[in-house]
């Protein structure tokens, strides 16, 4: 049998099999009834994989890797395969040699399709190895013809885990033209035979034996709250979140599984800022400027890396904006990129070794396990009342005039914008705007869901026209100077610093279609009915005062 063979068919019956469950009994007790011819008997270890985040899994697909047992050595002996996780049925399946690390790496082109839909730029990762013992048998007429197929597979934690935990299926599969056989098949199966089908899906039940349960909510920007909760509660268990984000991440960064660890982690740190100096007087004074400029260092320290990343994955859509006859003159850009993605990791790992950053995450973690914020005061100092005033603050009452303070100012800094301001203004409105949505996620408990998520929507239009404006901005400038770099590594010749300044050009002509379309675009974001939401919203006095989360 090919590990092909091995896969369920749409439409098949999946039964339980307990681990006292007798197979050559069962078989015995098939073959009085049916006539029965075994086609083949098959060991293979099985490679579930999954992204760190469990895209898979939450859009309801389980993705492996099948290889004969013994077989790794063998050349494109494996399949690589993707099923619908409640139902078992084949979404797609590939032969591949090696486990695939992204969905590129996979040449089949409806399950890169379908992985590429899901994963985006995550990586697949181990999950669970299996071993999987699999008998198939054909279950014949008196013409000696298949109408229909039982396969029996048991399933065995690989790779030294727990070893008295096994489980077992009995698939039965369909064959055209023999739907009123498959039918008493399975009514036999289920009440001569006694065998349950199938309640819980095979890798739910192979990851309750471990212990692993994806959780999304660690991936998740914001947790929950209650509006009954003071200011420092509520900031406490908001940075507490992030904070293990932060070390959720950590790992992954180090490793360069993906570029997705490094944004994550990165997003975490400057929500963390952001929650730091938006959230004001509920820290003291000393321990809150240590803190933000401890969290700022780890923006900088990580945003070299993050660029270059940035750069790598826009490498493709930099190339196609060339002319074709240009195309292939930027080749040595994306070995330049990658030289120095791989130097400046090799630097930020340092740092992430380094006593600084040992010293932060020890201080972070104990502040953050300070149950009231004075007791988090560890240097000798005396705090003045002013430095913590909004601390035992409902947290409502103060979130709630701070997002609207922001909201104000994003009006004044957009309508401050004319077709002659500075660059550098559209970046700071950008950065406002950005503030300004970190608070509202972070508090939108308090708020109608409906609402938020509708001015949200609206927010993000004018956030993605300054983030291209900005990153635009900012590429046109680096881009001129990498090219200066390569040449001083002697990676570019004539050919490729002339591509580059064509790409230059064209990311210039693109920046200043996006900056004439900024006037309208703010102007639709503050449009009047805008502003009467938003500020009916998030202003205290339109806010109920009896609804609870």
């Amino acid at each position: 049998m090919t590990i092909i063979d091995r896969m369920k068919s749409p439409q098949s019956t999946v039964f339980t099999l307990g681990q006292d469950a007798d197979v050559e009994l069962l078989f015995e007790l098939l073959r009085r009834q049916y006539p029965v011819h075994e086609v083949s008997a098959a060991q293979l270890k099985r490679h579930y994989l999954d992204s760190f985040d469990w895209r898979l899994y939450r859009n309801n697909r389980v993705c492996g890797w099948d290889m004969p047992d013994g077989g790794e050595r063998k050349q494109n002996a494996g399949v690589f395969f993707v099923q619908d996780r409640k139902t078992g049925d084949n979404v797609c399946e590939c032969s591949i040699d090696r486990i695939p690390r992204f969905s590129r790496d996979i040449v089949h082109r409806i399950c890169r399709r379908i992985l590429d839909d899901l994963l985006d730029v995550r990586a697949l990762m181990p999950v669970v190895a299996v071993a999987v013992r699999s008998r198939q048998f054909n279950i014949l007429n008196k013409e000696n013809k298949t109408v229909a197929v039982v396969r029996m597979e048991s399933h065995a934690l690989a790779g030294g885990m727990d070893k008295a935990f096994h489980t077992g299926r009995l698939i039965v599969s369909p064959v055209k033209g023999y739907r009123k056989i498959f039918m008493q098949l399975r009514r036999y199966i289920s009440g001569q035979l006694r065998l349950p089908y199938e309640q819980i899906a095979l890798l739910d039940e192979i990851l309750a034996a471990i212990g692993k349960a994806p959780d999304s909510s660690v991936y998740a920007s914001v947790c929950r709250l209650d509006d009954s909760l003071n200011t420092w509660e509520a900031a406490r268990i908001l940075l507490r979140h992030l904070f293990r984000v932060i070390r959720t991440n950590e790992s992954g960064l180090r490793d360069a599984v993906d570029t997705e660890f490094l944004h994550d982690y990165r997003v975490a740190v400057r929500r963390t800022r952001s929650l730091l100096s938006q959230i004001k007087y509920i820290f003291p004074a000393r321990r809150l400027a240590y803190f933000k400029r401890e969290f700022y260092w780890l923006g900088q320290i990580t945003g070299p890396v993050r660029d270059l990343d940035v750069y790598l994955l826009t490498f493709d859509a930099y190339r196609q904006a060339l002319p074709r006859a240009m195309q292939e003159h930027i080749t040595p850009f994306h070995v330049f990129l990658e030289r120095h993605r791989k130097i400046e990791h090799a630097r930020l790992c340092r740092k992430l070794e380094s006593k600084r950053y040992q010293q932060l995450i020890k201080e972070w973690r104990e502040m953050l396990d300070s149950e009231n914020v004075q007791s988090c005061v560890i240097w000798p100092q005396s705090v003045a009342p002013l430095e913590t005033i909004n601390a035992n603050k409902p947290i409502r009452q103060v979130a709630g005039k701070r997002i609207t303070k922001l909201y104000k100012r994003i009006l004044q800094e957009g309508n401050s914008i004319t077709p002659e301001s500075r660059d550098e203004e559209l970046h700071e409105l950008r950065k406002t705007c950005k503030k300004f949505r970190y608070l509202v996620e972070f508090f939108h408990d308090f708020y109608p869901e409906n609402v938020v998520r509708d001015l949200l929507k609206t927010l993000k239009q004018l956030q993605d026209h300054l983030g291209e404006f900005q990153d635009l901005y900012v590429q046109t400038i680096q881009l001129c100077g990498f090219a200066e770099q390569m040449q001083q590594e002697e990676l570019a010749d004539a050919k490729t610093i002339m591509a580059m300044g064509v790409l230059v050009e064209k990311l210039n002509a693109r920046k200043a279609v996006v900056r004439a379309e900024f006037e309208h675009c703010f102007s639709t974001f503050a449009q009047p009915d805008n502003r009467v939401a938003f500020m009916n919203t998030f202003s205290l006095q339109h806010q109920s005062r009896d609804r609870t989360v």
